[in-house]
Protein backbone atom coordinates (compact mmCIF):
# COMPACT_ATOMS: atom_id res chain seq x y z
CA UNK A 1 0.00 0.00 0.00
CA UNK A 2 1.25 3.49 -0.68
CA UNK A 3 0.12 7.06 -0.23
CA UNK A 4 -0.36 9.29 -3.24
CA UNK A 5 -1.14 13.00 -3.30
CA UNK A 6 -3.61 14.30 -5.83
CA UNK A 7 -6.19 17.07 -6.19
CA UNK A 8 -9.94 17.00 -5.82
CA UNK A 9 -12.38 18.54 -8.31
CA UNK A 10 -11.66 22.05 -6.93
CA UNK A 11 -7.90 21.57 -7.16
CA UNK A 12 -7.45 21.25 -3.39
CA UNK A 13 -4.77 18.73 -2.42
CA UNK A 14 -5.89 15.48 -0.86
CA UNK A 15 -4.28 12.19 0.07
CA UNK A 16 -5.29 8.91 -1.50
CA UNK A 17 -4.27 5.52 -0.17
CA UNK A 18 -3.80 3.00 -2.94
CA UNK A 19 -3.11 -0.66 -2.67
CA UNK A 20 -4.40 -4.15 -3.12
CA UNK A 21 -7.13 -5.63 -0.97
CA UNK A 22 -6.28 -9.16 0.06
CA UNK A 23 -8.86 -11.38 1.68
CA UNK A 24 -7.46 -14.30 3.61
CA UNK A 25 -9.25 -17.63 3.71
CA UNK A 26 -10.05 -17.23 7.43
CA UNK A 27 -11.72 -13.85 6.88
CA UNK A 28 -13.72 -15.20 3.94
CA UNK A 29 -14.85 -18.18 6.02
CA UNK A 30 -15.85 -15.91 8.92
CA UNK A 31 -17.85 -13.66 6.59
CA UNK A 32 -19.69 -16.56 5.01
CA UNK A 33 -20.49 -18.15 8.37
CA UNK A 34 -21.92 -14.90 9.77
CA UNK A 35 -24.56 -14.62 7.07
CA UNK A 36 -26.86 -16.94 5.24
CA UNK A 37 -28.46 -16.48 1.86
CA UNK A 38 -31.81 -17.98 1.00
CA UNK A 39 -33.95 -17.63 -2.06
CA UNK A 40 -37.41 -18.59 -3.22
CA UNK A 41 -38.06 -21.51 -5.52
CA UNK A 42 -38.43 -19.12 -8.43
CA UNK A 43 -35.12 -17.35 -7.62
CA UNK A 44 -36.87 -13.98 -7.79
CA UNK A 45 -36.48 -13.16 -4.06
CA UNK A 46 -33.13 -13.38 -2.30
CA UNK A 47 -32.54 -12.59 1.37
CA UNK A 48 -29.84 -12.69 4.01
CA UNK A 49 -29.75 -12.06 7.75
CA UNK A 50 -26.94 -10.08 9.32
CA UNK A 51 -25.97 -8.43 12.60
CA UNK A 52 -23.35 -5.70 12.27
CA UNK A 53 -20.87 -5.25 15.13
CA UNK A 54 -18.85 -2.31 16.44
CA UNK A 55 -15.85 -3.79 14.63
CA UNK A 56 -17.75 -3.85 11.30
CA UNK A 57 -18.58 -0.15 11.71
CA UNK A 58 -15.00 0.76 12.64
CA UNK A 59 -13.65 -1.06 9.59
CA UNK A 60 -16.26 0.44 7.24
CA UNK A 61 -15.61 3.91 8.67
CA UNK A 62 -11.86 3.47 8.16
CA UNK A 63 -12.39 2.42 4.54
CA UNK A 64 -14.77 5.28 3.75
CA UNK A 65 -13.39 8.02 6.00
CA UNK A 66 -16.75 8.40 7.77
CA UNK A 67 -15.90 9.45 11.33
CA UNK A 68 -19.41 10.55 12.30
CA UNK A 69 -19.78 9.86 16.06
CA UNK A 70 -23.27 8.35 15.60
CA UNK A 71 -21.51 5.21 14.38
CA UNK A 72 -19.06 4.93 17.29
CA UNK A 73 -20.49 6.56 20.44
CA UNK A 74 -23.85 6.14 22.15
CA UNK A 75 -23.73 9.82 23.09
CA UNK A 76 -23.00 10.82 19.47
CA UNK A 77 -26.01 8.87 18.27
CA UNK A 78 -28.21 10.50 20.92
CA UNK A 79 -27.26 13.96 19.63
CA UNK A 80 -28.13 13.08 16.04
CA UNK A 81 -31.14 14.63 14.43
CA UNK A 82 -31.90 17.26 17.03
CA UNK A 83 -30.65 16.06 20.41
CA UNK A 84 -33.18 15.35 23.18
CA UNK A 85 -36.12 13.36 21.89
CA UNK A 86 -34.16 12.15 18.88
CA UNK A 87 -35.39 8.91 17.38
CA UNK A 88 -31.78 7.66 17.25
CA UNK A 89 -30.90 5.58 20.31
CA UNK A 90 -27.59 3.69 20.48
CA UNK A 91 -24.84 3.45 17.89
CA UNK A 92 -26.04 3.45 14.29
CA UNK A 93 -24.70 1.24 11.49
CA UNK A 94 -23.62 3.21 8.40
CA UNK A 95 -26.56 3.27 6.00
CA UNK A 96 -24.35 2.32 3.08
CA UNK A 97 -22.95 -0.63 5.04
CA UNK A 98 -26.49 -1.98 5.47
CA UNK A 99 -27.22 -1.35 1.78
CA UNK A 100 -24.00 -3.08 0.74
CA UNK A 101 -25.69 -6.42 1.45
CA UNK A 102 -27.66 -6.04 -1.80
CA UNK A 103 -24.55 -6.49 -3.96
CA UNK A 104 -23.66 -9.67 -2.10
CA UNK A 105 -27.11 -11.08 -2.69
CA UNK A 106 -26.96 -10.29 -6.41
CA UNK A 107 -23.49 -11.77 -6.88
CA UNK A 108 -24.32 -14.91 -4.90
CA UNK A 109 -27.19 -15.67 -7.28
CA UNK A 110 -25.57 -14.36 -10.46
CA UNK A 111 -21.75 -14.55 -10.40
CA UNK A 112 -20.43 -11.95 -12.85
CA UNK A 113 -23.43 -9.61 -12.46
CA UNK A 114 -22.88 -5.89 -13.06
CA UNK A 115 -24.61 -3.86 -10.34
CA UNK A 116 -25.52 -0.86 -12.53
CA UNK A 117 -27.56 1.54 -10.34
CA UNK A 118 -29.13 1.78 -6.90
CA UNK A 119 -31.65 4.28 -5.50
CA UNK A 120 -31.93 4.27 -1.71
CA UNK A 121 -34.17 5.77 0.95
CA UNK A 122 -32.98 5.61 4.56
CA UNK A 123 -36.19 5.32 6.58
CA UNK A 124 -35.01 4.24 10.05
CA UNK A 125 -31.62 3.68 11.71
CA UNK A 126 -30.11 0.21 12.00
CA UNK A 127 -28.43 -0.14 15.39
CA UNK A 128 -25.14 -1.90 16.05
CA UNK A 129 -25.92 -5.41 17.32
CA UNK A 130 -29.40 -5.50 15.79
CA UNK A 131 -30.28 -8.37 13.45
CA UNK A 132 -31.52 -7.23 10.05
CA UNK A 133 -32.80 -8.92 6.92
CA UNK A 134 -31.68 -7.66 3.51
CA UNK A 135 -33.88 -8.71 0.62
CA UNK A 136 -33.95 -8.18 -3.12
CA UNK A 137 -36.98 -9.02 -5.23
CA UNK A 138 -36.95 -9.27 -9.01
CA UNK A 139 -39.70 -7.01 -10.36
CA UNK A 140 -38.81 -6.86 -14.06
CA UNK A 141 -36.44 -8.62 -16.41
CA UNK A 142 -35.77 -7.78 -20.04
CA UNK A 143 -33.01 -9.88 -21.55
CA UNK A 144 -29.93 -9.42 -19.39
CA UNK A 145 -31.31 -6.32 -17.63
CA UNK A 146 -33.06 -6.86 -14.31
CA UNK A 147 -34.84 -4.47 -11.93
CA UNK A 148 -35.00 -5.33 -8.22
CA UNK A 149 -36.82 -3.90 -5.23
CA UNK A 150 -34.34 -3.73 -2.35
CA UNK A 151 -35.14 -3.59 1.36
CA UNK A 152 -33.38 -3.84 4.71
CA UNK A 153 -35.72 -4.48 7.63
CA UNK A 154 -35.47 -5.29 11.31
CA UNK A 155 -35.59 -9.06 11.86
CA UNK A 156 -37.50 -8.68 15.14
CA UNK A 157 -40.44 -6.63 13.86
CA UNK A 158 -40.14 -6.17 10.08
CA UNK A 159 -39.80 -2.36 10.21
CA UNK A 160 -38.22 -1.10 6.96
CA UNK A 161 -34.92 0.71 7.53
CA UNK A 162 -33.64 1.07 3.95
CA UNK A 163 -35.44 0.53 0.67
CA UNK A 164 -34.97 1.30 -2.99
CA UNK A 165 -34.61 0.04 -6.53
CA UNK A 166 -31.55 -1.59 -8.12
CA UNK A 167 -30.78 -2.21 -11.78
CA UNK A 168 -28.42 -5.00 -12.74
CA UNK A 169 -27.00 -6.50 -15.90
CA UNK A 170 -27.02 -10.24 -15.51
CA UNK A 171 -24.31 -12.44 -17.02
CA UNK A 172 -25.12 -14.61 -20.01
CA UNK A 173 -26.60 -17.92 -18.98
CA UNK A 174 -24.53 -21.00 -19.77
CA UNK A 175 -26.11 -23.15 -22.47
Amino acid sequence: MFLRRCADARGAPRRVVEGTLRVCAAAAAAASSSRSVSNSAADDVLRTRRTFTDDDCVRFGALTGDANPIHYENEGAGRAGGGAGSRVKGKVVHGMLSASLFGGLLSSAHPGVVYATQELKFRAPVRVGEEIIAEIKLVKRSGARAKYETVVKRARCGEVCVDGIALAILPKEKS
